[in-house]
């Protein structure tokens, strides 16, 4: 079960590690661009707008952090319980974990933001800008 447990975790991190400013707006508003003139985008401004998607996806990966870091050493009671409660979290996260979908769809288009999103480098300085480092090294 802690196996489970875990590559659910991993699974929705790696869904979301990719993404980037803060509010739902924003979100929505940085998607919509990317979707509609990604194509014609620089680099900078393929990592400003991973960058505000990473934020948007921020508390939910520290609310996941925290479910990991009770599942491991944890009882499979206790595992059964915890992802429960993950499933629960990941519903107040849906709209995000779309947008974040859209995005990547986007960027996936394009050959700036396919570099992009596979530019390791890059993932673990947006990482440590956004204080994430911590959490996403064990990925």
């Amino acid at each position: 079960m802690k196996k489970v447990v875990l590559s659910l975790f991993i699974m929705m991190m790696g869904l979301c590690f990719v993404a980037c400013s803060g509010t739902g707006a924003d979100l929505k508003s940085v998607v919509e661009s990317a979707q509609k003139d990604g194509a014609n985008w620089t680099e900078a401004q393929w990592k400003d707008a991973f960058k505000t998607v990473m934020k948007a996806a921020k508390p939910m990966l520290k609310d996941l952090g925290e479910l990991q870091k009770k599942a491991e050493g944890a009882s499979e009671e206790e595992q059964i319980k915890l992802l429960g409660e993950m499933t629960e979290k990941m519903k107040t996260y849906e709209e995000v974990n779309k947008q974040f979908e859209a995005f990547q769809k986007a960027a996936e288009s394009t050959e700036i933001g396919k570099k992009l999103s596979e530019d390791k480098a890059f993932q673990e300085e947006l990482a440590k800008d956004l204080g994430l480092e911590e959490l996403l090294k064990d990925m």
